[in-house]
Parts: structure tokens; C-alpha cells; sequence
């Protein structure tokens, strides 16, 4: 292990953000955008106004501020903000960094529930949108915004509506088939830092490099957009061309991406210097499978060792995580377990039912990305002592979720946050993450996680012993 750790640290760890391999393919126009999934459910306001109603919004302090985010969270759509007199107004730059995390935006609101509780109109301000905004072919999305934006609050961050379809079609498919412009990248302040650029993607043909800074999209200042308005520009939905002002190196440049729409594999491999680099984008269906086959291949090219990239990987299906786990480690191992929020439920354990395929030195990139699933495969490893970890603190998304059909209507799936997973020591990395054993910063951009995104993550209330804990986030400084 300690060889496989020399052998990273000697590396330029640069190369080891190329991206898996893509397969461009011509550009279908037919690709259905988040707006055709939602209207093709038929979801209308009734639900929505329930929420919205007075009996809602009035009650409580917790209730008043799902109100205000479901409001907030629709009339951003339309570079409109809630002001506390009850009116909607123009977002102005203030208001675009007030908005930059649910956190931030609503703290602004708690102090003043008592006051504004009876004042706000909020149902009279979701009819003003829908009246005077709201367009026929987006209403659906919009309605489901307003929904997700209030569940966030009232139940928890990571409870929310998706349509079935796109779930099924999208989501949970083991290939990821985009026509966006093919990287990630994330805000900080006035820019947006590139973190990773899809090797054949339309970005990288255009030239964009991980590090440059965007200043600018389509002639538009990044700093006055909102991170929705951003992930709109990035779709490339309505356009065939995305104009960037970057700075590389203190140098400006202009860069034009033309849209092409490419498959990205969820799980790649190469060799780099006699380690195997497996990359892993998301554990959707089939990823385990496509993992054992990718190390088998890594194997037979004789791999010293075996090096995970995690980073940016926001999860997935809790299975595909458990397998992939398992192998790496014995028959018969407690890899974690989930503990169900209903306390009456009884835990969980994943238990390695095969032998695992590889048994060689192992280590795991991750970062403030790296959330969910990513984590517990990261943190069952390690707490295994199977693997090291490498690189920045994780995101924190110790929760999962159970999807089912919606009672109110059955073209759409509710996932609903039912409990905690823990690590087979009895620690879970709910709010705090995993702090890796070797410590590399990726990047300069702003790391949001857990416990700065949302207003009301869940806390652990069981017992909840090992090396992280809430105590050890207040008691030291945190990169």
C-alpha cells in the first residue's frame, strides 16, 4: 500500500483528471428535455397550492421557510426575488450571491417568520407567476420546482419529485448521452473554475482546458447569473454554439463550443505509469458489472496497483455501491449498514457475498464533489482498511432514498429520504465527510458541502461513534 502511495505522490496528479472516453454521435434533435418529461406527466398546481396554502405556510417557522424557498426557488426562473414586503422584484447582483445556497438565502427569512408569517401572500404570488410568467410548455417544470423547493425545507434536502420516465430513461442508465458541452466546472465568486473536461467532448475540441476561469457565457457575465441560469447556458438546449471568455494563466481567450451530442460511459479505465485509473461517473445500473470487467482487463495488463477516481461522482443506486465494494473485499464482510430514520425498522447490513477479484494495493480519489454513493464505497474501503484515500474532504450526503410512485400521480416518482447508512466501524459521514489520509487540493474553487448548502440537513441522533463526527467539524478548521 505504501508503494501505491509513493508511486501518486511522484505522479503529476493532472493526468489523473483525464476523462473516460466518449463515442460522438450525430446530434438528435429528439433528445427530450426536462420540460417534455415534466409536461408528459400532466402535473398541474393542485398540489402545489396545498403547500402553498396559509394552513401551510403560517404554522410554523419551518413551514413559512419552505414557503419562501418554493416561491424563491420558481420566481428565480424569471430573475425575480421575494421581497419581504410580498412583492416580487428584479434580482440585482446582491441578490444573486444572497441566493448562491439555500442556507444562505433563508437564514435571511428565519429572524423575521413572527413578523412576515401573516404578510406574505403566497398563494397570490405563485397565481402572479403563473398569470404573468409562466409559458404553457414549461409549466409542469416550474410546478415541480415549487414542490421540490418546499420539500427541501419542510422534509429534508434530498427529498423530491422526478418524472418516472425520466428517471428510467436518463437517471439510472448506465451511459450518460449528452448534448451539453461536455464539462464540469465550479463557481467561485465572479467565475467558473473548470474542474474536469470530457476527453471528446465538444469542449474539448473547442480547447477548454481544467483550470481555465470563465468569466463570461454567450456574452453574459458569469457573475450575474444565477447557478440555475448557468445550468441552462451549459445544457446548449436552444443553441448550437456556446461563446466562453476564459483566462488561462493570466491570459484572456475566447472559445466557441459547437454542440454535438456524445455517450460518456460511466465507467472507464487506462493505465498511467503501471497503476490502472478505473473513473467512475455515477453508480447507475449495470456500473459494478462494467467496474469487475474494467479491473479484470487492468489485471491482465499486469496493473501494480489500482487507483479509483471518485471526484465529482454525486452517487446512485446503493446496490451498484455495495457490489462494487465487494470486490475488493472478503466473503462474509460487513461492508456497511443503513439505519432506517422509523426506529421501529430494523438495520440493514450489506454483507460481501462473492469473493473479491482483486486483492492488490488500492487507493481512492475523492473531493468536495465525491457524495452519496461515492462515499460509502470511499469510506467502506477505507474503514475496511483496504484502501487509501486521496485528495479533499468529501461532500457529506450520508442519507439515502427510497423511490416509489407519487399517490398523486403515477407518471411521477417521489424519493423520499429514509435513513443513514454507517460504516462498518459505526460512523456515519453525514454532514462531516471523509477527511482523506492524503491530503491534495484539486483546486482553487469554492467547496460547498453538506452542512453550507442546505438550511436543514439531516443530524444523526443515534449513536454515532469513529474518526469523524460533528464535533471533530467545530473543532477544527476544515479545508
Amino acid at each position: 500500500m505504501n508503494r501505491l502511495i509513493k508511486a501518486l505522490l511522484l505522479l503529476n496528479l493532472e493526468i489523473l483528471l483525464l476523462a473516460p472516453m466518449c463515442v460522438p454521435q450525430k446530434i438528435d434533435h429528439g433528445v427530450k428535455s426536462a420540460d417534455q418529461y415534466w409536461k408528459e406527466t400532466g402535473l398541474g398546481s393542485k398540489e402545489l397550492e396545498a403547500l402553498l396554502a396559509p394552513e401551510s405556510c403560517q404554522i410554523s417557522e419551518q413551514g413559512f421557510l419552505a414557503c419562501v424557498n418554493a416561491i424563491g426557488q420558481m420566481a428565480e426562473k424569471y430573475r425575480r426575488v421575494l421581497d419581504p414586503s410580498g412583492n416580487f422584484r428584479e434580482l440585482n447582483l446582491q441578490d444573486i450571491e444572497d441566493r448562491s445556497s439555500e442556507k444562505k438565502d433563508l437564514s435571511r427569512w428565519a429572524s423575521r417568520f413572527e413578523s412576515l408569517k401573516e404578510k406574505i401572500p403566497f398563494l397570490e404570488l405563485w397565481r402572479e407567476l403563473d398569470e404573468n410568467l409562466i409559458q404553457p410548455d414549461e409549466r409542469a417544470t416550474i410546478i415541480a420546482i415549487g414542490i421540490n423547493g418546499f420539500l427541501s425545507v419542510f422534509k429534508d434536502p434530498h427529498t423530491y419529485i422526478m418524472p418516472l420516465a425520466m428517471y428510467e430513461e436518463v437517471i439510472a442508465n448506465s451511459e450518460n448521452r449528452n448534448t451539453n458541452a461536455g464539462f464540469v466546472a465550479r463557481r467561485q465568486k465572479s467565475e467558473l473554475v473548470v474542474r474536469k473536461v470530457l476527453e471528446g467532448s465538444s469542449a474539448a475540441k473547442a480547447g477548454v482546458k481544467k483550470g481555465d476561469r470563465i468569466i463570461s457565457l454567450n456574452g453574459e457575465k458569469v457573475s450575474d447569473l444565477l447557478p440555475s441560469q448557468i445550468n441552462e447556458i451549459l445544457k446548449m438546449r436552444n443553441s448550437d454554439r456556446l461563446a466562453l471568455e476564459v483566462t488561462r494563466q493570466s491570459k484572456k481567450k475566447y472559445l466557441e463550443i459547437l454542440k454535438s451530442e456524445n455517450i460518456y460511459p460511466s465507467v472507464s479505465s487506462r493505465m498511467v505509469n503501471e497503476l490502472g485509473l478505473v473513473t467512475i461517473h455515477k453508480f447507475s445500473k449495470n456500473v459494478c458489472e462494467m467496474t469487475r470487467q474494467q479491473i479484470i482487463s487492468l489485471k491482465e495488463q499486469a496493473a501494480r496497483g489500482v487507483l479509483f477516481d471518485l471526484r465529482d461522482n454525486p452517487g446512485g443506486q446503493v446496490e451498484e455501491a455495495a457490489c462494487v465494494i465487494n470486490l475488493f473485499v472478503d466473503k462474509g464482510t460487513l461492508m456497511f449498514e443503513t439505519r432506517y430514520l422509523d426506529a421501529s425498522r430494523p438495520s440493514d447490513p450489506y454483507v460481501a457475498d462473492k469473493d473479491p477479484i482483486y486483492k492488490g494495493p488500492l487507493a481512492v480519489l475523492i473531493n468536495s464533489g465525491s457524495a452519496s454513493a461515492s462515499e460509502i464505497v470511499a469510506g467502506s474501503l477505507r474503514d475496511l482498511n483496504r484502501a487509501k484515500l486521496i485528495g479533499e474532504r468529501s461532500f457529506g450526503k450520508g442519507s439515502f432514498q427510497d423511490g416509489r410512485i407519487w399517490g398523486p400521480n403515477p407518471k411521477i416518482a417521489l424519493f423520499e429520504t429514509e435513513g443513514l447508512y454507517y460504516f462498518p466501524s459505526g460512523w456515519t459521514p453525514q454532514l462531516v465527510g471523509l477527511q482523506p489520509d492524503v491530503q491534495v487540493n484539486f483546486n482553487s474553487s469554492d467547496q460547498v458541502r453538506e452542512d453550507e448548502l442546505f438550511l436543514n440537513p439531516l443530524v444523526p441522533i443515534d449513536s454515532w461513534v469513529g474518526p469523524q463526527s460533528l464535533t471533530w467539524l467545530t473543532e477544527r478548521e476544515c479545508p
